[in-house]
């Protein structure tokens, strides 16, 4: 079921809100359609990995090939919208899939 783009803001605070990092950033996926198929955000810093991971790059790797749209979300310790914009890897690895990323606000 496609969602109206209220829909999709408020379901983007709510999903970034729960991340446990300092920039609270959410993505939801949709298929070519609209219909939202996946949601992520992102992951505080792991020694491992040399870094956090990406709400983008989540959904990537757990999003079945339907993948067309990632719309992401900064959002403030008040809960209100930031500016943001994907960094070049995620930008990189979306193109490399074919998706396309759109922010809220950049």
């Amino acid at each position: 079921m496609k969602c109206s783009q209220s829909e999709v803001i408020s379901r983007l605070i709510k999903k970034a809100i729960k991340s446990p990092c300092r920039f609270r950033i959410a993505a939801i996926g949709m298929d070519m359609r609209g219909v939202v198929i996946g949601s992520a955000t992102n992951l505080p810093y792991l020694p491992k990995t040399n870094g956090g991971i990406h709400a983008e790059e989540l959904l990537i790797s757990r999003s079945p090939r339907s993948l067309k749209t990632i719309i992401i979300a900064r959002v403030g310790v008040s809960g209100i919208l930031r500016p943001i914009s994907p960094c070049l890897k995620c930008r990189d690895m979306a193109q490399k899939y074919g998706i396309k990323i759109v922010s809220i606000l950049e």
